[in-house]
């Protein structure tokens, strides 16, 4: 007869909680794991003095950034949360969704209102190896909170959003700046350096268990022929003396299956250039042998990326080593593009990505900086991409040379003795490159307002000019914010007519360089029905450009006009500018600032280093190579 069950069900334990209904893990389990902890923590030396090491635990990366909350920083808040509930990074490509201690569904505004006037603000990335594994990210999110709240000592004001658009989901956690009491909330470094990882790996544990042996075993088995860094080259590398790796010596039993992996991971790195075997169970480490398996790594993701953007476009087979953005190459040079993706490439570390499609329709991948970069950017908007500066400035020739003459010393009167010609506008913009430069340590200034400028001093601008690559390490001009299809027709200077006043020969004819031919002509033959260029006139001139932009500027200044209550006052071909910079507005022939006065203003092109002074009072040199803005306090920029 055969055997029947009656009720055939599969037990799969989920989140323990506490009988009360409460949302707090059990504290029995809590002082379970608290006492393993204590004596299963990595590091932790056994009776006799030997390094045990732990040996597989559910791992967590944590990743803090602390926001000053000055005026950039609270509008950033804004960006910042638009773009963590970006389309696409939910389950299932969906929008990801702000959360709290409480609903689904945040209210954003309400968050931003209540920490509008916080002096700082915490954004911190929870990235669980296991989080698919994971029953619910919100709730574990929840309890990590809680758990911050008790470590804390008081209640925190939060919203989250959860990421699933790498292989890896993470959470997205933004705390505000302030104490249920109202006073500053402070994080001690130590808790955020191991503090909050070791919370989330405990809560990680507590749900799916210690890692099996087993598992531990084939999740290090499959780092062995991967060409990137990985946990077994930590701890090779880590063990290794004056670069020397040594798996000669006799092994435990236990261990003769760490000790294998080892010998065939190097083994591997000796076929891939990165190791030489001295004699047998010794290998000697190349030195850049981390930042190469680093680098491979990285270069593996990005084409991946790559591929996606490109998927719709039938360019992937035109990828190669060129098509990744090297700005520290010794042959770098500038793209000019239209930008088909964007997005996030590393959310621990904040660096985000563009990829555009070059004139002559290749793809080129390019890292920009952090998130903050983002927003201004959008796809079908055309941009050049060019490597960031990384010698000395002109005016860094001029401080070395002034400060050699005065015994190490500069100050505005050594400059103007030194050239009689030099404007004020031009020594201040000098005064502001040391003062940029003081910030780093590169040099001193005294309390007389004169500057030690040390015999160093142009090594080390150009070391503060390579410190800036790691925030910026791609230089990108925005030429519009109108797309390609939209140039055809505007009535402004725009890049398309830039190129039909430059071009020599026709473009390729693929991808982005074939559209960018069709527009061409699409736009002769609209600019010669508006009586811009001549019939069989070919190129556009400088005066026919002028013309343009300017009816274009007419245009903008008779609406704002209307809104303002002032009339429109063209600005002076060169001479000064002054009033008040109110806004920033897109036309086609680009961004421009507007400069308020008391019964007029102007336009003139837009800088970012003005929106530092929205809303203030502003003064300017108006040159034919461009404006020196002198801001408040005395600052003063070319």
């Amino acid at each position: 007869m055969a055997k029947t069950v009656d009720n055939q069900f599969e037990v799969k334990l989920g989140r323990i909680r506490s009988p009360s209904g409460s949302r707090k893990v059990t504290s029995f389990f809590r002082k379970v794991a608290r006492g393993a902890n204590s004596y299963g923590a990595p590091g932790r030396r056994a009776g006799g003095g030997v390094r045990q090491r732990h040996e597989f635990f559910r791992r967590v990366v944590v990743k803090v950034h602390l926001v000053r909350m000055d005026a950039k920083g609270a509008s950033a808040q804004r960006l910042h949360l638009n773009y963590v509930e970006r389309d696409g990074t939910g389950r299932d490509g969906e929008p990801a969704k702000l959360y709290d201690e409480t609903a689904l569904e945040a209210d954003k505004d309400a968050f931003l209102e209540r920490g509008a006037e916080d002096r700082h603000q915490f954004r911190i990335i929870v990235s669980p190896e296991d989080a698919n594994e994971l029953q619910d990210l919100t709730a574990f999110t929840r309890d990590l909170v809680s758990e911050m709240e008790r470590d804390l000592g008081t209640k925190l004001d939060w919203v989250a959003a959860n990421h699933y658009d790498t292989g890896q989901p993470h959470t997205h956690l933004i705390i505000s700046g302030k104490r249920d009491d109202g006073e500053d909330l402070v994080i001690p470094r130590d808790y955020i350096a191991r503090g909050i990882r070791k919370r989330a790996q405990e809560l990680v544990e507590l749900e799916l268990g210690p890692v099996p042996e087993i598992d531990g075993r084939n999740r290090m088995a499959q780092m062995v022929n991967q060409e990137r860094f990985t946990t077994v080259d930590r701890e090779i590398f880590g063990d290794a003396e004056n670069g020397i790796v040594d798996l000669s010596a006799p092994t435990s039993e236990a261990n003769q299956w760490r000790k294998q992996l080892a010998r065939m991971r190097m083994a591997h790195l000796e076929k891939m250039g990165l190791a030489t075997r001295l004699k047998k169970g010794r290998w000697r480490i190349a030195d850049d042998a981390e930042t190469t398996l680093k680098e491979m790594g990285a270069r593996g993701d990005i084409i991946k990326s790559m591929h996606r953007a490109m998927a719709d476009r039938d360019q992937t087979g035109m990828m190669d080593a060129s098509s990744i953005f090297d700005p520290g190459a010794h042959d770098a040079k500038a793209v000019t593009g239209v930008i088909v993706e964007k997005g996030i490439a590393d959310d621990v570390n904040d660096r985000a990505f563009i990829v555009v499609e070059s004139l002559e329709g290749k793809p080129v991948y390019a890292i920009i900086g952090g998130e903050g970069r983002l927003p201004e950017l959008n796809k079908g908007e055309i941009v050049t991409i060019s490597p960031p500066r990384t010698e000395p400035r002109a005016s860094d020739y001029t401080i070395a040379k002034i400060a050699s003459a005065n015994n190490s010393r500069y100050t505005s009167l050594a400059h103007m003795e030194a050239d009689k010609t030099a404007r004020p506008e031009f020594v201040q913009a000098h005064m502001r490159r040391l003062e940029a430069l003081r910030r780093r340590n590169h040099v001193v200034r005294d309390e007389d307002g004169s500057w030690h400028v040390p015999p160093d001093y142009l090594e080390r601008a150009r070391r503060y000019e390579q410190e800036m690559v790691a925030s910026r390490p791609a230089d990108i001009t925005r030429h519009s914010h109108l797309q390609l299809s939209q140039m055809k027709t505007a009535i402004g200077k725009t890049w398309l007519d830039e190129q039909l006043r430059d071009f020599d020969d026709e473009p390729d004819a693929r991808g982005f360089g074939g559209d960018v031919e069709i527009a061409r002509a699409a736009r002769r033959k609209f600019l010669m029905q508006q009586g811009f260029i001549e019939k069989d006139q070919l190129r556009l001139n400088q005066s026919a450009l002028d013309a343009l932009q300017s009816r274009d500027l007419n245009a903008a200044g008779a609406e704002l006009t209307t809104v303002l209550g002032k009339s429109y006052a063209p600005a002076p071909e060169t001479g000064r500018i002054e009033g008040v910079y109110s806004r920033a507005i897109d036309r086609p022939s680009g961004r421009f600032a507007v400069i308020e006065r008391a019964r007029d203003f102007s336009m003139v092109p837009w800088r970012d280093v003005l929106e530092r002074n929205h809303g203030k009072s502003v003064s300017g040199i108006i040159r034919p190579n461009g404006i020196s803005w002198r801001l408040t306090r005395g600052r003063t920029v070319s």
